[in-house]
């Protein structure tokens, strides 16, 4: 008879980082239970919360997947994931695959029918791909000519979302990289040339007329609300009111008035935080900062326990991406970041977006599941 210690459900157990499952499983349910609320009073609210199921099903297979899967494996794949990030980054510009959506073309699909987005698989892409990279260098990155090799990597698909345009996963982008270089090893005098560069970048990009006029106008409300009320800076405006008006412990769940009379637009997706503030007040809200500092907390111990600097660096990518995703979502909410279209990771309703931050957390199993070398 074969040991309790033996047993393979046992050893599949030992093999499940508890905590990580744990606060994933919380957010997942937390942000289903918003998406329900905020959809219920909404044409079509029934069809979009069966997607959203449908979503974290799907996301269920890559988790499954990645956390199976041997992540040092995914370093002989560089080549064919870049090829791969690029094709899905080119056939979305391109007529007849790409379709618009809010003044972007960062869908693809047939027609008028869409599928996935192409940016939110692409952000891990970009994870693995620079992960590789950045391990080479074993934790000394000084030389112009390393960092300039690095950032060629992050160089072309930054460009072809420039494209889209979706400035929000650009910044995404950057911010991954930027947390990646840290912990590769990046001497800290070249942040302090990339800031520069990044304000030099910014002047340039709002006077060659790159922005698009409501990405201007989202600028503009963030720097002074009292500039558009009535257009740019609506959403603003209600979300701040929506929130406010939720008080200690809201108004209670599908009861607020903003989201159910259809004051806050885009509220299932970029806006569910309102709707949290809203409904379920400040306490809810600290519910949902405490399970995402835990997450991130969990984040960074995978990282640090990490058999190589390979899995630390997918670690350290995935946290830069949760952790301005939430940060820039619910400063946008309530005035303190401007209005981004960058959603709220596990929360927001959006199949591709709950099906890569799914995956990612089974790349950050596989990373833990395997700190022992086994």
């Amino acid at each position: 008879m074969a040991r309790r210690e033996d047993t393979p459900a046992l050893r599949i157990l030992q093999r499940v980082n508890l905590p990580l499952a744990l606060w994933t499983v919380a957010l997942v349910a937390y942000g289903t239970l918003m998406v329900s609320s905020a959809t219920s009073g909404m044409a079509g609210g029934a069809g979009m919360f069966r997607r959203h199921l449908i979503g974290i099903l799907i996301g269920l297979i890559p988790l499954v997947l990645f956390w199976a899967l041997d992540y040092k494996v995914l370093q002989h794949w560089t080549g064919p994931l870049g090829a791969l990030m690029l094709v899905l980054l080119t056939a979305v510009l391109l007529p007849g695959f790409g379709v618009m959506v809010n003044g972007q073309r960062n869908w693809l699909g047939i027609g008028s029918l869409r599928l996935f987005q192409p940016s939110e698989p692409a952000k891990l892409l970009l994870i693995v791909i620079l992960a590789t990279v950045i391990a080479r260098y074993k934790g000394k990155i000084e030389k112009p000519s390393e960092v300039a090799h690095i950032l060629a990597y992050l160089a072309v698909p930054l460009a072809l979302i420039m494209l889209e345009p979706d400035l929000g996963t650009v910044l995404v982008f950057v911010v991954i990289t930027a947390g990646m270089l840290l912990v590769g090893g990046l001497k800290p005098r070249w942040f302090a040339v990339f800031a520069l560069v990044a304000v030099i970048l910014v002047a340039g990009v709002w006077q060659t007329g790159i922005l698009k006029t409501y990405q201007k106008d989202r600028l503009a409300v963030f720097i002074d609300p009292s500039v558009d009320p009535k257009g740019a800076g609506y959403n603003l405006a209600q979300s701040k009111i929506a929130i406010g008006s939720g008080g200690l412990t809201g108004k209670g769940l599908g009861s607020g008035t903003q989201s159910s009379l259809n004051f806050i637009p885009e509220r299932h997706t970029d806006f569910i935080f309102a709707v949290l503030g809203e409904e379920l007040g400040f306490l809810g809200a600290i519910v949902l900062l405490g399970l995402y500092l835990a997450l991130l907390i969990t984040a960074l111990e995978i990282s640090a326990s990490s058999r190589d600097l390979y899995g630390a660096l997918i670690a350290a990518g995935l946290i830069s991406m949760w952790l301005f995703q939430v940060l820039v979502n619910m400063g946008m909410t309530i005035g303190i970041m401007p209005v981004t279209g960058i959603p709220l990771p596990f929360m927001s309703f959006g199949g591709s977006f709950m099906v890569t931050n799914l995956a990612g957390v089974g790349m950050l199993l596989s990373v833990w599941s395997r700190r022992y070398g086994t």
